[in-house]
């Protein structure tokens, strides 16, 4: 039993999840270069420099080998990215 019920919900979920992804780079960057000028992180900066590139090559991978998986957990990554790194900058001040 599949858990998308049709092709098409497969396909509207990879191209969302493709595009989520890929617009994950932009954000990441936009909000490393302002904290950067405010704060001065260190190690939170290869967070938002590397996963969101790591999420969006998931992403767009799993749109063209149609994996559901592959595009899930490039999503997953992409969310998870800004609030890890703020958790990292918020150890890094203490």
């Amino acid at each position: 039993m599949s858990f998308f019920s049709g092709v098409d919900d497969l396909e509207l979920f990879l191209s969302r999840s493709r595009m989520m992804t890929v617009m994950s780079v932009p954000a990441c960057v936009a909000v490393m270069v302002f904290f950067i000028s405010e704060e001065g992180w260190r190690f939170s900066l290869l967070l938002c420099c590397v996963l969101p590139l790591i999420a969006a090559y998931l992403g767009v991978r799993g749109k063209r080998e149609i994996r559901g998986g592959l595009a899930a957990a490039g999503l997953a990554l992409a969310v998870v990215t800004l609030p890890l790194a703020l958790v990292l900058a918020r150890l890094e001040g203490v």
